[in-house]
């Protein structure tokens, strides 16, 4: 392989991303102080936070996840993974070049695909872990596996939503491309096409 083709691999960290992790932490924390109450067995907001923390990087793993799935539909249509980029919104990868047609779509849904593959081990472990003699949904639904595996569930199904820049919106593109129609873009507050 040609040298000069390689590029170096690089992680941008924005910003906004450690706000947004802490925001998590304390949403699920927040979440955890309200079911606990709810359930009557109330727990400390310390607890809550160590709670919501745990939640938090699960999540992480499960957005993780999904990355890879774009980098490995990428990688085997022959493009490369040059950038991961940690923003408010979550994570994102840089692969080139930009695929069209049916890579476009096949690379656009691996995330969301591997996000909901992630989260059945978890939504698994969270039924599974139910103590013995309890039927209770309240109380698998405060363990740390359920949120974390409807909190996946619900990205991916999000993300596969058709709208710019979401990946059920890029999918969307890809079949544009596939069907020759030429993508509409909002310019000077109205769609025109290009």
């Amino acid at each position: 392989m040609d040298d000069r083709n390689e590029r170096e691999f690089e992680v941008e960290v924005k910003p906004g991303f450690v706000v947004t992790m802490i925001g998590l932490v304390l949403v699920y924390a927040l979440f955890n102080v309200v079911a606990t109450v709810r359930l009557g067995a109330p727990v400390s907001f310390l607890q809550s936070l160590n709670w919501g923390a745990s939640v938090t990087v699960l999540v992480l793993l499960g957005t993780m996840f999904h990355e890879l799935g774009h980098v490995l539909a990428g990688v085997a249509a022959g493009h490369q993974w040059t950038k991961a980029v940690l923003n408010g919104a979550g994570m994102g990868v840089v692969i080139e070049p930009r695929p069209r047609g049916w890579d476009r779509v096949l690379r656009s849904v691996a995330g969301p695909f591997a996000h909901f593959v992630f989260a059945l081990p978890l939504l698994a472990v969270a039924v599974s872990s139910v103590p013995a003699g309890l039927t209770n949904l309240a109380v698998a639904q405060t363990s740390i596996w359920w949120v974390a595996g409807v909190s996946s569930l619900f990205l991916a199904a999000f993300n596969l939503l058709p709208l710019p820049g979401f990946d059920g919106g890029k999918a969307m593109d890809g079949v544009r491309d596939v069907l020759g129609h030429r993508r509409a873009v909002v310019g000077g507050g109205r769609f025109v096409k290009t």
